[in-house]
């Protein structure tokens, strides 16, 4: 038996279900049948009741499951330890919202290329409600997104969340004039406001601080892309909410300017999430833990 096999009846001991364990793996039920049922056959013995679509552990593939966690555990153990003597190989698939995957992210997988040459991190940005369908879909093993994740939505999803850092949002304008002093959000509202599309973890994070307070943004375009936004802001004058990160330099060489929006809390959690039901492999957690430092990192700086 191969360790994805130990894997996979490990895994439908807690889903108990051929279908759900199919889709936490990307494979077919079918396949999973078949695995199953080599199990049963080197076993001898069967080890499901089978009640329509639902397989009852008995209680000697219960016995086996805490006997073969160990051995998946050690397997994996034994790769950290392979890790820890610079051999870490194999890839990780990973999926980031767009802020976190053109500001944050390409400074720490060079940093982590030059390190772990052998291994291949996989990385593409989608929004935030797109990022999480990817990782609930077993289609990734980690997901970093901007938004407000609570604890209660990330069980109710079968998700563990952490926290990365934190990340500010800002309002900004080419107009240094409107800039020039704090400003109530009513005072903008006759602008031609440009947001990031409907699933935005940026966008849902401005208009519910809004929201909040009983206001709502006359939204003029909407666009998937910061640096699209960006430059309509620039060139013809439009207003918008960025993180600052995306436009430090524009503000350094005074293109941009941010816009103080009184009694409005922009300040935003940037998370780390994965499936609870997967095993972490030791170079998935390996790379976590470069992020973690990473991002303190650039909390210091």
């Amino acid at each position: 038996m191969r360790v994805k096999d130990l894997e996979i009846f490990l895994d439908i001991l807690k889903t108990k279900s051929p279908t759900l364990t199919a889709e936490n793996f990307k494979t077919t039920q079918p396949n999973v049948s078949i695995i199953i049922k080599n199990i049963e056959n080197t076993i001898g013995s069967p080890l499901f009741e089978r009640l329509g679509k639902r397989l009852l552990p008995t209680s000697k593939a219960l016995l086996l499951g805490g006997l073969w966690l160990e051995v998946v555990e050690g397997y994996y153990k034994s790769l950290e330890v392979i890790g820890e003597e610079g051999m870490f190989l194999g890839e990780i698939r990973i999926v980031s919202t767009h802020t976190i995957g053109e500001y944050f992210l390409p400074q720490i997988l060079y940093e982590f290329a030059k390190e772990y040459p052998k291994v291949k991190v996989i990385s593409h940005s989608h929004n935030t409600g797109e990022c999480l369908n990817l990782l609930k879909k077993g289609e990734v093993e980690l997901a970093l997104i901007e938004g407000e994740i609570t604890k209660e939505y990330a069980k109710s999803e079968g998700l563990i969340a952490e926290v990365l850092g934190k990340d500010e949002l800002v309002v900004a304008s080419n107009d240094f004039i409107l800039a020039s002093k704090p400003r109530y959000i009513d005072e903008l509202l006759d602008k031609k406001w440009i947001l990031r599309e409907y699933g935005s973890g940026l966008r849902d994070k401005f208009l519910n601080a809004l929201g909040d307070m009983g206001k709502e943004i006359p939204i003029f375009l909407e666009l998937d892309r910061t640096n699209a936004i960006k430059d309509l802001v620039i060139t013809k004058g439009a207003i918008s909410v960025f993180s600052k990160i995306a436009i430090t330099k524009e503000i350094q060489e005074k293109i941009l300017f941010p816009i103080e929006i009184i009694n409005v809390n922009l300040e935003r959690n940037l998370y780390s999430l994965k499936r609870s039901a997967q095993l972490s492999s030791a170079l998935l957690l390996k790379f976590e833990e470069c992020l973690i430092e990473a991002f303190i990192a650039i909390a210091k700086s």
